[in-house]
């Protein structure tokens, strides 16, 4: 069913302010260079501010300060986090399939919540728990004795092995692995072997996980993703790796086992972090950093080995320079050697 608000029922939604008419009515929304009549459009950053008066779109969402456009405007603090809020007002899922396939294996003693949705070609595995209104795509793997959330949507070829855990509201993307098993082994002279893993996953209500991200089981406890927590595609979470709530994880991360990531961290893109070691609350690892020790409570961290954020900029300033001050280098070494052969003679 298509969705209609008025921009007055927009701007209560965000907590915005609107100027001009409130009564239009907002069909859809896009981006300012894309939008339609109908649609609603935002600016966030001022380098867009000059498309305010040639976008199409029937309204606008902006920073506060801006009083005056050719179009209606909703006034916000955040206009970003408001057209995040009004996308997902707007963002459908598609739903070819309503209830339960034909096509679907179903597992004994399997308790399904009320308008859950399992399409063809699903595996759901004995003692599986499934909440109101989860949405089971083709080729999901649900291993026996998992606990799916209610408000939960498992995308096609995801596969969740036995005893994990999901929450509420969580979203997995397609090709995640959930409780594989994690890289544990004892060395025995010349050869490896394998320890059992036999703990859990376990994912906290709201948890976002991309395409191709893997999460590995504990060898004893649980591998524990708490609430709130996004990560990003092709993500590796070692066994009994714990994270804390509101972490974002950009594509491509490496957290080796028994490692703990604090609350509201930011991993940019291909970090590594070794095992048994701390990140702490509110800390930051930019992009490619190599992580080898702990990190404290809101420190930034880049580079590898990480080491402090302005030690490194200040490290990456004077790289480039380096082969010119050698070559000055070596040109003093050879005029002190020739003074000092002139001395000894």
């Amino acid at each position: 069913m298509d969705i209609k608000k008025s921009l007055k029922e927009l701007a209560q939604m965000v907590g915005g302010q609107v100027v001009g008419d409130d009564t239009i009515i907002i069909t859809g929304i896009s981006g300012i260079r894309e939008a339609k009549e109908g649609e609603i459009t935002f600016v966030a950053h001022p380098k867009y501010f000059k498309e305010i008066d040639r976008t199409q779109a029937s309204a606008i969402i902006v920073p506060d300060g801006i009083k005056e456009a050719r179009k209606p405007l909703i006034l916000t603090e955040n206009p970003y986090l408001a057209y995040a809020k009004i996308a997902n007002l707007f963002a459908q899922i598609p739903q070819i399939f309503k209830g339960i396939s034909n096509e679907a294996i179903i597992g004994r003693n399997v308790a399904l919540g009320k308008d859950v949705s399992i399409y063809p070609w699903v595996y759901v595995g004995h003692n599986v728990k499934v909440g109101d209104r989860s949405i089971l795509f083709p080729f999901v793997f649900i291993g026996d004795d998992v606990s799916v959330g209610e408000d939960t949507k498992i995308y096609p070829n995801v596969s969740i092995l036995e005893k994990c855990y999901i929450g509420n509201r969580v979203i997995i993307h397609s090709g995640a692995v959930i409780g594989s098993d994690g890289f544990g082994y004892a060395k025995d002279v010349d050869k490896y072997y394998k320890i059992p893993q036999i703990g859990i996953v376990h994912i906290d209500d709201d948890v976002e996980i991309g395409a191709n991200t893997t999460i590995d089981r504990a060898a004893l406890g649980k591998t524990w993703i708490k609430k709130g927590t996004k990560i990003d595609n092709l993500v590796q979470i070692g066994h009994n790796v714990v994270i804390g709530k509101n972490t974002a994880i950009v594509a491509q991360v490496g957290i080796s086992g028994s490692t703990e990531i604090g609350n509201g961290v930011r991993l940019a893109g291909q970090v590594g972090i070794v095992g048994h070691v701390r990140i702490g609350d509110h800390a930051a690892v930019g992009a490619q950093s190599g992580v080898t020790k702990s990190v404290k409570d809101q420190e930034m961290v880049s580079g590898s080995p990480a080491i402090g954020h302005k030690d490194w900029l200040r490290l990456q300033g004077v790289l480039p320079k380096l082969p010119d001050m050698m070559r000055k280098l070596r040109h003093l070494e050879k005029r002190v050697q020739s003074l000092e052969k002139g001395q000894e003679r």
